[in-house]
């Protein structure tokens, strides 16, 4: 595996699942409460997570069945890291597919996230809570995103 890859079944609609991702709305439901930006194609999304902050272009987006962001700015406030930048240039796509009775598969592919980058633990770490929040949120309308309040915590994806 070339990047980094998850996938897991959401007990909600593509529809549901599209929404959580593709408005700041439901991105503060499952990601961070702290994010602003666009929802269309060439928009832009800006997360903060304490002092850590990501902003996002938009490249594209299928409604029900992709999400496909590019990172153009980010900032990894973790003393540990000699490289705080390394996400610029990297992509995120969430593929979502309809698996009928209210059911979804995500497939998420963070292309550029490699196990060379000296920050590929602590992402792996971050994904696996925060997509995990993500299916929370789909199917609960509450998910565990970063919190405004957490400015000490470590999971800052």
């Amino acid at each position: 595996m070339s990047h980094y890859q998850q996938s897991l079944v959401i007990e909600a609609s593509p529809a549901a699942v599209y929404a959580a991702l593709a408005t700041p709305t439901g991105l503060k439901g499952w990601w961070t409460e702290d994010c602003e930006g666009a929802s269309q194609t060439g928009g832009s999304l800006q997360f903060r997570f304490g002092d850590t902050h990501k902003t996002m272009r938009i490249e594209r987006l299928e409604p029900g069945r992709l999400v496909h962001w590019r990172c153009t700015q980010a900032h990894v406030a973790i003393a540990e890291l000699s490289r705080k930048d390394e996400w610029v240039g990297t992509e995120l796509a969430f593929q979502l597919s309809d698996l009928g009775a209210g059911r979804t598969r995500l497939d998420f592919s963070h292309y550029g996230l490699t196990p060379a980058l000296e920050c590929y633990e602590l992402c792996n770490r971050g994904w696996q809570h925060f997509l995990g929040s993500l299916q929370q949120y789909a199917q609960t309308g509450k998910g565990t995103p970063y919190e405004m309040a957490e400015e000490g915590a470590k999971c800052v994806h």
